[in-house]
């Protein structure tokens, strides 16, 4: 007998807690999405069921087959490279936890390209906590344990690498320089989140 994955629902951990919140605000009348690393595949699963037709993307092959095993309606998975690959933008680009694989700078003028006019980007990432936000980071460990007794902890089991090599400040400067209007935020749990509207009048935009 074979183990049947988790369902969604029952999945816990603190980047899916932030994904969650920025996908349950869509763009009105998005029709199309990108899920970068998107690894077994949960946000790209959510924005199908929200009615969009996703690429899900991820360079790590038994990642992708993982979300191929699992439901892929509307959804076409490809094993690719976020700074190569080329899929076409769309309404949505979400990427979860990845940027801290490569140039911060390189990988959110990338994301952004992938975004149409009048589209929206989202990205969960994890950076280094430094002296100034222990204090945020202390508050967060004893938040954590609560939810961990409560909701318990699921390991995606993706490649990983720790500690995040870019700073909170860092990635802030880093969106600020190539997502003007961005939203940042520091989150606790060496997370943040990132809100970026690009117009529809934007001369930078691909299509």
């Amino acid at each position: 007998m074979t183990d049947e994955p988790l369902a969604d629902h029952r999945r816990f951990n603190h980047t899916l807690r932030y994904q969650r919140q920025l996908l349950a605000e869509l763009p009105e009348g998005a029709k199309t999405a990108i899920d970068v690393g998107c690894g077994e595949g949960i946000a790209s699963r959510e924005l199908a069921e929200a009615g969009l037709t996703v690429t899900g993307i991820d360079v790590d092959a038994p990642s992708i087959e993982r979300a191929l095993a699992q439901d892929t309606t509307d959804i076409t998975y490809v094993v690719d490279d976020l700074l190569t690959t080329g899929v076409e933008p769309a309404d949505v680009v979400y990427a979860g936890n990845m940027l801290h694989f490569m140039d911060i700078t390189e990988g959110l003028t990338r994301l952004k390209s992938l975004v149409k006019p009048g589209g929206r980007l989202y990205v969960v990432g994890s950076a280094r906590a430094t002296f100034t936000d222990l204090h945020r980071e202390i508050a967060g460990s004893v938040v954590e344990k609560a939810f961990v007794l409560v909701k318990g902890s699921w390991d995606p089991q993706t490649p990983t690498t720790w500690p995040p090599p870019h700073t909170f400040t860092q990635v802030g400067r880093a969106a600020a320089e190539v997502l003007p209007n961005a939203i940042f935020k520091k989150r606790i749990l060496w997370r943040y989140t990132i809100e970026w509207n690009r117009p529809f009048t934007d001369p930078d935009a691909t299509v």
